[in-house]
């Protein structure tokens, strides 16, 4: 960290310094959201996150909660979605993601799924789901999905 620091502050544009700010907030400050239905989940998630370095953590059995705390919220989120999720299914909440400006763009959503064919995964995939992961989820495959978003998960 101190010798990104460093690296900033010999940057002598404005542009460049801002980039590489915008590319810190991504890396480091970030909040997590999750909608999920299993007990094992809302068990391993927080588990998980704890040592991370994560400003907010909410996990909620209702989308629609999920949806109205991240669209208050003006930070890099990532999304943990049941697709399952009963008040507000994935599919719905990926529209919802969609319809708020600006939201979209700052958010990773994971969506947690039964299996699924390649050709419905394709599909998500398309309408803005980041990383897909089988139900029920195991802490190995969820820090790998992380992984995957670009951010790096300890289980230690």
């Amino acid at each position: 960290m101190a010798e990104t620091l460093e690296k900033i502050s010999t940057l002598n544009d404005m542009k460049t310094l801002m980039s590489e700010l915008q590319r810190l907030e991504k890396k480091f400050l970030y909040e997590f959201y999750g909608a999920l239905q299993d007990f094992a989940s809302k068990k391993i998630l927080p588990q998980l996150l704890a040592k991370q370095k994560i400003t907010k953590v909410f996990i909620s059995e209702k989308g629609n909660e999920v949806l109205k705390k991240i669209s208050a919220s003006k930070m890099y989120s990532v999304i943990v979605y049941d697709l399952e999720t009963p008040d507000l299914n994935g599919l719905q909440f990926l529209a919802a993601l969609e319809k708020i400006p600006g939201l979209k763009s700052r958010c990773k959503v994971i969506l947690a799924t039964p299996k699924l064919a390649a050709d419905a995964q394709a599909k998500l995939m398309q309408l803005g789901v980041n990383v897909i992961i089988t139900k029920p989820i195991e802490t190995e495959n969820l820090r790998a999905a992380f992984e995957k978003i670009g951010i790096s998960i300890s289980l230690t």
